[in-house]
């Protein structure tokens, strides 16, 4: 063969290549284009969508601050791919207090029913939040009842609520307590050789000891205990109250809850009965039998979805409304980290530009106040004071900022709050961790092991750093240098922000976590309650009597909501399901992606591992 007839033949292999690419790609088109126009046909759809009759809290996946998919995309998956139950999927506090809100106020809305059995959870500060709510609603003469199968903590915490809980005949109530582990990697990283290079500041700081030990320490152990102790002490105590019993009633020790378990023969459901957990044992269908005759009165009401049931639209509004001023909300939710907002990233980047819009326009916009919403465990310091460094900056044009932390606002999360003049804190926020670290593996053993070895020249040994060496004394110290230096930053900050001494704030410092009443306790938090209170707080500072809320919403990123959902439903075998549900793999997906949103360009993060790992 002619070296001419063999490029001929690569050039065909070439070509149809490109051929079968370029009909993929229009292919992909063209389901876009057919999924876009199905999304407007299914918009239409929706105002069919009764509403009115009951209102049914069916709730899917998880609670965030700030999602980043909206019901549209999911509704145009659902159009696309079939109903079906989504896990991952992401629903908005607020969006979700806001249609409870309205729903109590609603002459059409005649009660409520939660059926929670596809809801995975939400950090207790959430639930405090929906349950305020949801006893808005029960005031306006609105009953609430629920049922389901298996009842786990987020879900019973929210039907404790109801005035009516039903369980069927083999659902179990899962209250048992709560727990914060970690999985431990020194004796792989050794069996690897991997040499890891720590830096820290605070005694406490134990975001790195998974690397470094294969146990918890026993000063994190004691700092763990303590607050987690008092969150559940706090979980008991609301959910005793809406049941209107006695906490260790509800929840006793192991050793009579497995007593009164062998009472009743084993029988979880019947056990919740006789220990007041529920009020009815039930299979779905006698449910809704007793409730289309004892609530609805034989009345055939219409039931609609959370998910249907429609915000009245804030755009309509009269001219007046229109030219109220604005309390605009911005949100820091996830690992703090460069670039721009992502699932459990809040991106320094994105957020940077939402508040130098909100500085370059406020004439324009009409903005009077700040509220920053922060869940977060905190993330890398660069990032971490971008943030802040925004956030002061609105100070020299007079505009107050007042943070209102979620279920979380450590280490970095706690660093962006010391530029607002007001910090609001739910008693179970998960605060403090200040403290800073760093970690630099190197992998020269490693290489070594299998006969690669790195050398060369350089003029200075800070200038010799590669993961194929050993750090240089030179750089260890440096690097240490420069941790401390972020730590007494930090502290600094903090003193200043809270009106303490540095030697004060390094008491309550170290990396130690506190609960939100022990925060306020020790001054690092202006007041307890929720967000409600935080915009009324804004308010005030700004002398504002009558405002509209403005919220800061991260643009969707529909491409990846698709290719997220088509990977998602690639077929996977029984034991991949099986195996991916186990709580150790998805912790070690959790940590190891952890230090992909890890950029800080000097190494130094100020994060609370331990702390965000509580079930």
């Amino acid at each position: 063969m002619s070296v001419l007839s063999v490029i001929k033949s690569i050039w065909k292999v070439i070509n149809f290549l490109r051929e079968l690419f370029f009909n993929i790609i229009f292919l992909i088109a063209i389901l876009l284009i057919s999924s876009f126009i199905a999304l407007f046909k299914e918009s239409q759809s929706l105002d069919d969508v009764p509403q009115n009759g009951t209102l049914v809290l069916d709730l899917e996946g998880v609670i965030v601050d700030s999602t980043l998919y909206n019901d549209d995309i999911y509704h145009l998956q659902n159009k696309i791919y079939g109903k079906r139950v989504n896990l991952a999927r992401e629903n908005s506090l607020f969006e979700l207090t806001r249609k409870i809100d309205q729903a109590a106020e609603d002459p059409n809305i005649e009660n409520m029913v939660l059926r929670l059995d596809n809801f995975v959870g939400a950090d207790l500060s959430s639930l405090q939040y929906i349950g305020k709510y949801l006893t808005k609603f029960k005031k306006a003469n609105k009953p609430i009842y629920a049922s389901g199968t298996n009842f786990n903590q987020s879900q019973y915490y929210l039907a404790s609520y109801a005035d009516k809980i039903s369980l069927t005949p083999q659902g179990a109530i899962n209250v048992y307590g709560l727990a914060a582990n970690n999985l431990y990697y020194k004796t792989l990283l050794d069996n690897l050789k991997v040499n890891t290079h720590v830096f820290r500041v605070g005694t406490y700081k134990s975001a790195i000891e998974p690397f470094t030990r294969n146990d918890m320490s026993a000063e994190a152990k004691a700092n763990t205990t303590r607050w987690l102790t008092l969150m559940w002490n706090n979980y008991l105590t609301d959910i005793a109250s809406q049941r209107k019993q006695a906490p260790s009633q509800l929840v006793p020790s192991p050793e009579i809850m497995l007593s009164k378990l062998h009472e009743a023969n084993g029988s979880m459901s019947q056990y919740a009965l006789s220990n007041g957990l529920v009020d009815f044992v039930k299979s779905d269908y006698l449910f809704e039998q007793d409730f289309y005759e004892f609530v609805l009165k034989g009345k055939d009401l219409p039931e609609v979805s959370i998910y249907d049931y429609k915000l009245k639209d804030d755009q309509k509004q009269d001219t007046h409304s229109v030219s109220k001023p604005l309390i605009s909300i911005v949100f820091v939710n996830g690992t703090i980290s460069d670039g721009e907002n992502d699932s459990n990233i809040a991106g320094s980047q994105e957020i940077v530009d939402q508040l130098r819009t909100i500085r370059e326009n406020l004439t324009d916009n009409n903005i009077q106040a700040v509220v920053l919403r922060v869940n977060s465990p905190g993330g890398g310091v660069e990032a971490s004071e971008a943030i802040r460094s925004e956030l002061e900056a609105l100070h020299e044009y007079q505009i107050p900022v007042v943070v209102s932390m979620g279920g979380m606002a450590a280490s970095g999360g706690y660093w962006i709050s010391t530029a607002s003049d007001y910090i609001v804190a739910s008693p179970n926020t998960i605060t403090g961790s200040i403290g800073i670290f760093g970690m630099i593996p190197t992998f020269e053993n490693s290489l070594s092991h299998i006969g690669v070895y790195s050398d060369g020249v350089s003029t200075s040994p800070l200038a010799s750093n590669n993961f194929a060496k050993n750090l240089p004394e030179e750089m260890n110290q440096l690097i240490q240098m420069n941790i401390d230096n972020g730590y007494n930053t930090f502290i600094s900050l903090v003193a200043k922000s809270r009106k303490m001494t540095t030697e004060a704030v390094d008491k309550i410092g170290q990396g130690q976590v506190w609960l939100g009443e022990e925060a306020f306790k020790n001054g690092l938090v202006d007041k307890l309650g929720d967000f409600d209170d935080a915009i009324e707080i804004a308010a005030t500072l700004a002398n504002l009597t009558d405002y509209r809320i403005d919220w800061q919403k991260p643009e969707v990123n529909w491409f990846s909501a698709f290719y997220s959902d088509m990977i998602a439903m690639l077929p996977k075998s029984t034991a991949e399901v099986l195996f991916e549900k186990l709580p150790e793999v998805k912790q070690i997906r959790e940590q190891v992606s952890l230090w992909d949103k890890f950029t800080d360009k000097q190494n130094r993060y100020i994060y609370c591992l331990n702390c965000a790992d509580v079930k």
